[in-house]
Formats: structure tokens, sequence, C-alpha cells
């Protein structure tokens, strides 16, 4: 044990076999000090961050990060907590500390099994990242940008589980995130490209895709209150898409903060939605093998038509809901992988034609709601938001705000649009695969100090 401490403390890559010696470490602590069961799960993490601004590198990061999740139950008390210091003595000291504040709150470990071991099909490639920094720079310049900022992430996440009752797995899975802003002047647009392979990185794509957002108005014009007809990008689709889905975890259900309550078997949305939770697809940015509780990750058909078919669940959920874990654990809140949004055969080429007239709305960020049992939540549009009318861009407008229903705006979809991409950054944590929408009748109010 302690030759794979001083490997990781002397800043060496770790292995498998050395996250599985931490977890069997921290398992046999955890039971000798008289606990019945514990779930242990190591993490290491390797990251490449490249940051850049007025069409240059700043500069180029490298770090790594180890920690073990663990969850102990004795009897019918349980203490979730957390190793961030994987050497010895910190975790002697922190397991002496945290068993201690065992709580009246019941877990379930499920019967486990052995996964097979999955390992990264490539390693971190930071000369590659580099070079697609640039190509994503001088693509936006060619579109009419005069600077660009943004960052380029690669990350290889190796994660092990270990369980008193026999659960025992390996994944590594590398991903990639490349968030590029343009400006010109006044204006600014954006630009993502998401992969699990440095191969599969649009650099170019994301690059043209901020420089024409950024390039594509010239002045910004005056606009009133009301509901709109709206065309929506990836970006902001998959920003609401998230909230939607999250809505369906049985922990926000029973919990009562989600306007899914009760609507099981219900048209919930338009029947042009059909909505996958994908633990498995072999290019979801989240993928995994199994999850929390050592259980089988799945493909679970969370809306179809419209019409909600389940709930996300972990074991103890599950077995308050009278029904099976979905593989979805967490350990508190069960969650979702990788969502999948199916789209129809309309090209975005004719997005502005269909749009005829509305608002385009290209990025959001600062997603709140007022009532999450409703569904009401407001959200800021960020970057350039244009105003279409006979299906020409008029100009940019300042200052928008959606303000609506999360179930009615996802009711009033007109169009879904066959270009998919994937979606993840931080304004949205769960990898995404959805394409543009119109949506029809959207309530678009004015944030607070904008009075144009």
């Amino acid at each position: 044990m302690e030759k794979f401490l001083k490997l990781y403390k002397a800043g060496e890559k770790m292995s498998n076999n050395e996250l599985f010696y931490i977890g069997e470490y921290v398992m046999k602590n955890i039971l000798n000090r008289g606990m019945n069961d514990c779930i242990v799960i190591p993490i290491h993490i390797r990251k490449t961050m490249i940051r850049f601004s007025n069409n240059d590198i700043d500069v180029v990061q490298n770090w790594s990060e180890t920690g073990v999740k663990f969850l102990a139950i004795k009897n019918d008390k349980s203490v979730i907590g957390y190793i961030g210091n994987v050497s010895k003595e910190s975790i002697d000291r922190i397991l002496e500390r945290t068993l201690k504040f065992l709580c009246e709150r019941s877990a379930i470990i499920p019967i486990g099994k052995k996964f097979q071991k999955r390992y990264s099909k490539e390693k971190l490639n930071e000369e590659k990242m580099i070079d697609y920094v640039y190509s994503a720079i001088n693509s936006s310049l060619k579109e009419g940008a005069e600077r660009c900022a943004g960052v380029f992430t690669g990350c290889l996440k190796s994660i092990c589980i270990l369980s008193s009752k026999e659960a025992e797995g390996y994944d590594e899975r590398i991903t990639y995130e490349l968030n590029i802003r343009a400006f010109k002047g006044e204006m600014s647009g954006q630009g993502l490209s998401c992969a699990n392979s440095i191969s599969k990185i649009n650099s170019e794509e994301a690059g043209k895709e901020a420089g024409i957002i950024a390039s594509s108005a010239k002045e910004f014009l005056k606009w009133n209150e009301g509901k709109y007809r709206l065309l929506i990008s990836p970006i902001v689709a998959a920003n609401l898409m998230e909230r939607l889905v999250s809505a369906t975890s049985a922990f926000n259900i029973d919990a009562g903060l989600s306007c899914l309550v009760g609507k099981i078997g219900k048209n919930v949305v338009s029947e042009k939605l059909t909505i996958i939770d994908d633990g498995v697809i072999e290019d979801g940015l989240n993928s995994r093998i199994f999850d929390d509780e050592g259980i089988d990750v799945r493909r679970n058909i969370i809306i179809e038509k419209g019409v909600l078919k389940s709930y996300l669940h972990n074991s103890k959920t599950a077995r308050k809901f009278n029904t099976e874990t979905t593989g979805n654990a967490g350990w508190i809140k069960p969650h979702p992988w990788n969502i999948i949004v199916e789209s129809e055969e309309i090209s975005f080429k004719e997005a502005m034609s269909l749009l005829k007239n509305g608002i385009y709305v290209t990025s959001n960020w600062y997603t709140r709601f007022q009532n999450y049992r409703i569904g009401d939540f407001s959200t800021l549009c960020r970057d350039n938001v244009f105003l279409v009318e006979n299906g020409e861009i008029k100009g940019a407008i300042k200052g928008v705000r959606i303000s609506d229903n999360l179930l009615r705006i996802f009711n009033s979809v007109d169009y879904i649009f066959k270009e998919r991409k994937w979606i993840r950054w931080w304004e949205v944590s769960i990898p995404t695969f959805i394409s543009s929408m119109i949506l029809n009748d959207v309530y678009i109010t004015k944030a607070q100090g904008y009075i144009t």
C-alpha cells in the first residue's frame, strides 16, 4: 500500500492497480472499524487545460487529482464521506473522524458483481490540443471576428468501485471540451465542440460558429417585451433540457422539487420530443459501465413522444417507489448520465425561413427557478441575440431574458432540426446530444438595467 501512495505523491501517473490498492485499503479500514457494509469509489483525474485570449494562448496547465468517495453502513445508520488526500495517515485520520457521524439515514448496498475493466483507447494529446486551439481561432477570424478567447480542456478520468457486497470494476475514459467566444466590437458569439476523442473535435466548426454569430449583426435594435417565436441553439436547448431531465430524478420527485410529480404515463411535453438517458452509448461524454452502487448502467427512455415513461432511480428510491433501480445512482440523488434528444429530418439551413418572425437565441446562462414544483424559470440570454423578420436577421438585441415555464415551452415545440451535437460546458453539466429547436409564444422580458 505505502509503495503505491509514494508513487502518487511523487506525481507519477496512477494505474488501475494503484487505485484498487487504495480502494482495498480504505474498504478494509472501514470494515475493521466496525461497519457492516461499505462501497468505496477511488477516482483519479488527469487534466490538460489550454486557456487563450486575444487570439493567442495564455497558459497551458496540467494537473492530477486523486480522491476516494465512500458509503459506510452500520445497522440502520449510514455515513457518506470523501478523502481528498490518499496518504495512509490522511485516510486513517479522516475515517476515524467521519465514521463517528453515522446518522439515521437508510442506505442500500445491493449485491454487486465483477465488471470487465474498461481502458481508454487514447492518451491526452497536448500538442494536438494546441493545434486545435489555433485552428478554432483562425476559423473565427476568417468569419469576421476581431478577437477570440476561451478554453480547451482534456480530461482522463479513471474510476474504480469496490464494495463489501462483491462489486468490483474499473472504468477509464477520456473527454475533450472546446469552448470559444468571438468578439467584434460589442458583438459576441460562442462555439463549442465536445467529444471523447481528439479526432472528433471539430475546432474549425466551433470557431466558425462563434465568428458567424459575432459578425451577423451590425447594430443593436430596440425591442419590446412580450411573447415571441423562438429559435434556440443546441447550447440553449441543452441547458433547458438538462433542467427537464433533472426533474425526473426520483429524489427531486420525492422532495417536491420537480414539475413532474405524479405524471408517469401522462403527456408532459410535445409529442415531437423523445428523450433518453443513455449511460452506455459509446460516444457519451459521461458514459460508465457501473453506477455508484455497482449496478449496470443502461439506456432508459424517459419521455417517449411527449409521454413521461420513467423516473430515474437508485436502489433506495426504487424501494420507496416500489420499482427497480434504473442504474442511475448517486447514493443520495439519482442522476442522468448522457441526455439524448431525438431529432427530425429538417436541416438547420431552413431555420430562418421556418422561424419567419421571432428571436434567435444563441447562448444563455444563469437559469434560475422561481418555482421548481410548477416549473417557472428565467434565464439570461448571452452573446448575440438576433431579431428576425421575414426570415432575415435584422440586428441584435440587448438585455434579453426568457421568463416562462419549463413544461409550457417544451409543449410549444414546432420544429426540431436534424443537426445534433454534444453540449457540455459550465452551464450544462450533463452531456446532452441535441439540436436547435423552434418554440412558439415564449415570454421574453428585459433584464434589470436594460430599457432599450
